[in-house]
């Protein structure tokens, strides 16, 4: 058993090199790519911020890393969530022996994972030092916050690939699910930017908790008055779970 363990993980190890691999081939420009467009999103933010007459320092935080750390966990909640649905279509990787629907999923989704650290490992920590916000208060923190927006994706994706499967047009519902979260998920505002009394509302959302968390952990001015790790486990898990059930319950219907 623990020899059939291995071997399903060498081949979810192969299955992400090879995805990693297939994406630098359609990035336009290569990797500087992948880099610019958070830049863009972040400066953007910034700017759009500033011309409608935001503060300088948002809860006490720098203004640009309070973007980064914005940006990210949606970032990471997208990618998750993008390598879920890709159960929903069939690859070709599935006629290689032992590859299964599921190991093509983990696979995509371990190697956007990979991208999106390095690609957080190159903009915190210049940007932070930038504006004298190095180093983070606990960077053990915003590594949870990151990463649990990853699994909390891959959740969502998995619950919805059932419905892609077998109903394509449900992609076009997908898109307004994705505006949705990114209102939500407090890329554009924190906590305290909002009314104490809207705040139960807020905290149904277990993205915005992510955002929340790891501005939390990064700043020692900021203290967020919502983010709760144990609700975002909690919600992780039921996500997971209810997604990898639809994901095997839908392995006996037929491909669209």
């Amino acid at each position: 058993m623990f020899k059939d363990l291995v071997r399903q993980l060498n081949i979810i190890k192969a299955l992400a090199i090879h995805d990693l691999q297939g994406q630098m081939k359609t990035y336009n420009y290569g990797f500087a790519w992948v880099l610019l467009e958070p830049l863009i999103y972040i400066v953007g933010f910034r700017m759009a911020r500033k011309l409608l007459g935001g503060t300088g320092n948002p809860a006490g935080m720098t203004p640009l890393m309070y973007f980064v750390l914005g940006v990210f966990p949606l970032y990471f909640f997208n990618a998750g969530m993008g390598s879920g649905k890709s159960v929903a279509s069939k690859s070709s990787l599935l006629y290689f022996p032992r590859v299964t629907q599921i190991d093509v999923a983990f696979g995509s989704g371990l190697s956007m994972l990979g991208v999106n650290l390095l690609l957080f490992l190159l903009l915190a920590p210049p940007v932070s030092a930038y504006e004298g916000a190095w180093p983070p208060q606990n960077l053990s923190v915003v590594i949870f916050a990151i990463l649990i927006s990853w699994l909390m994706g891959l959740g969502v994706g998995f619950t919805f690939s059932g419905a892609l499967r077998v109903f394509p047009p449900m992609k076009q519902f997908m898109s307004y699910f994705s505006f949705a979260v990114r209102m939500g998920s407090g890329m554009f505002f924190c906590a305290r930017d909002v009314p104490s009394q809207y705040w139960p509302y807020l905290s149904w959302n277990p993205l915005f908790h992510a955002t929340e968390l790891a501005r939390d952990g990064w700043f020692e001015t900021y203290s967020s008055p919502i983010a709760n790790p144990i609700y975002m486990i909690q919600c992780t898990l039921v996500l997971l779970l209810f997604g990898l059930s639809v994901e095997r319950f839908m392995r006996r219907v037929p491909y669209v």
